[in-house]
């Protein structure tokens, strides 16, 4: 039987959601900065470790032990490696072979391929309505992405960055769907402490070469702070946010915020480099927000109505 998510109102879960997506948004923007300096394998490597690091440091202050269950020794391993060796590899890489916009498009089709491994595999029932949140809230993405861009296109130079992207974005489902069971065990914290150090352990003989070769010394001091702030602000707390959101309102309600990581980017740009918001893209982020709402917390009405419906009215006795 799927497993059942308890119906939570918008809440603090969904505004620690709102500013991890926050958090993503601005990181991509400084990223688009320290790549002009140092080698995305290279900055994702210091990346990885320091939040290794950090995560570790903060279990030990809170008391986590982080010792585990023999028999999910392997389960861990294996999630670190999907959801921050590969993943981490290859959506750098593909990002750096294709488009912005060939790339998002693809992103956003993580919510969708999350529902359907989670119905499939029988984690999570996820609501006809909510489906329908996830497709308008798709649309409203296509809409933001190609009026930017002024149109998607495909081709044979990027399609092994569009190939990357997307078995990247298979593995963030996987990494997500596959941990969701273990959070009956362990904490947010704990599972993404774990799993982040396998990954990074993995991650590691990818970009030693290139570490060993970079100058640290020669850094300027915006890729210190951008890097600390990727660390802090890009893995640590939004990796922990995102487990305890899964834990708490499941796999598809918690993926939907993916589709909002795109309309705050362009918001950004607009702010801090002065590009131009066009109609198209605003109607295009009011239908995600619409979407969003659908998928989160709408679709409850769809299951009140049909409560009601199919309710046995009881007999009045005189």
């Amino acid at each position: 039987m799927p497993k059942q998510v308890e119906y939570k109102k918008f809440g603090r879960t969904d505004v620690l959601m709102l500013l991890t997506v926050l958090f993503w948004a601005v990181n991509f923007s400084l990223l688009k900065i320290v790549f002009r300096t140092m080698d995305p394998l290279v900055f994702n490597g210091f990346r990885m470790v320091l939040a290794s690091v950090l995560l570790v440091v903060i279990c030990f202050l809170s008391g986590e032990s982080l010792r585990t269950d023999r028999s999910h020794f392997w389960k861990l391993v294996g999630l670190g490696i999907i959801g921050n060796t590969f993943f981490q590899i290859l959506f750098m890489l593909g990002l750096d072979l294709t488009t912005a916009s060939n790339s998002s498009i693809i992103v956003a089709l993580t919510p969708v391929t999350i529902a359907i491994l989670s119905s499939f595999l029988k984690h999570e029932r996820v609501h006809t309505a909510a489906w329908g949140g996830i497709i308008i809230s798709f649309v409203g993405f296509y809409l933001v992405i190609s009026s930017q861009y002024g149109m998607v296109r495909f081709s044979r130079l990027s399609l092994m960055g569009d190939i990357m992207i997307l078995v990247a974005t298979i593995l963030w489902a996987l990494y997500t769907v596959f941990s969701w069971p273990l959070l009956d065990r362990y904490s947010p914290l704990k599972l993404t402490t774990i799993t982040m150090v396998y990954g990074t352990v993995f991650y590691i003989p990818f970009c030693l070469k290139g570490v060993l070769q970079t100058n640290i010394s020669e850094l300027p001091l915006d890729a210190w702070a951008i890097l600390g702030y990727s660390v802090v602000f890009s893995l640590v707390i939004p990796y922990i946010v995102w487990y305890a959101s899964v834990k708490r309102i499941g796999n598809s309600k918690t993926a939907i915020y993916d589709n909002l990581i795109p309309v705050l980017t362009i918001l950004f740009a607009y702010f801090m480099i002065g590009e131009r918001i066009t109609v198209v893209q605003a109607i295009g982020a009011l239908i995600i927000f619409g979407g969003v709402y659908l998928t989160r917390v709408g679709y409850q009405w769809f299951v009140r109505k049909n409560s009601q419906r199919f309710s046995t009215p009881v007999a009045k006795h005189d």
